[in-house]
């Protein structure tokens, strides 16, 4: 998906990813990470608002999440629960959809983000004030007890993990983790290997739609 394309193209592209059959009929966590182009300052306002706020609007939309990382203050991740990644893509061709293509042509990195849909198992976004969050390439579809090998947490701080691979097409060996805690210092305490790009970050919520 392009930053400047129309809504002809957006529905042209939409009809091209329907023939994509994996990634159809199923929830679907949206894992979003872009760069502010400076440091944040009235930009909270816009992310959440011109962002957030619309995109999760959506129909289909269950749950939307967002924050600065904790280890870049110019990151900001933000997960977006969809019932069904059909959802997302009619929510391209809505009134809703301006203000947030607005938003990523003025204030991130043009080229920079890292967005894609996962399977978790369960469904749904893993819900703890801090999380971190891993999203790299492992290159081949694996079993889920591999891929939650590589970042199992012993700590009896760790309050949840949740992974799955993205269905997105042509990306599917993509690999996302998301590990809960109780505060930063439990997280920074927790020795957990990072793979790929990786991100603490606090969460702010909206309530759940169901």
């Amino acid at each position: 998906m392009s930053t400047t394309s129309t809504a002809a193209e957006m529905k042209a592209y939409e009809q091209m990813l329907l023939q994509h059959k994996p990634a159809l009929n199923i929830p679907v966590t949206e894992v979003v990470i872009f760069k502010l182009l400076e440091n944040p300052t009235a930009e909270t306002t816009e992310v959440k608002q011109d962002f957030v706020a619309n995109a999760g609007g959506g129909e289909g939309m269950r749950r939307t999440a967002w924050g600065y990382s904790l280890d870049d203050p110019r990151t900001v991740v933000m997960m977006f629960e969809w019932r069904k990644i059909q959802d997302h893509w009619a929510f391209w061709q809505t009134p809703a959809f301006e203000p947030v293509i607005k938003c990523i042509r003025t204030i991130f990195e043009p080229e920079r983000p890292l967005v894609r849909h996962y399977k978790f198992d369960p469904p749904g976004m893993l819900e703890a004030e801090y999380i971190k969050v891993m999203v790299w390439d492992e290159g081949a579809e694996k079993s889920r007890e591999e891929m939650e090998a590589k970042v199992k947490s012993d700590s009896q701080s760790c309050i949840g993990q949740r992974g799955g691979f993205a269905v997105d097409m042509n990306e599917m060996t993509w690999y996302c983790t998301l590990l809960g805690y109780p505060s930063e210092q439990a997280a920074r305490s927790d020795g957990i290997e990072a793979q790929g790009e990786a991100h603490l970050v606090k969460f702010e919520y909206t309530p759940r739609k169901e």
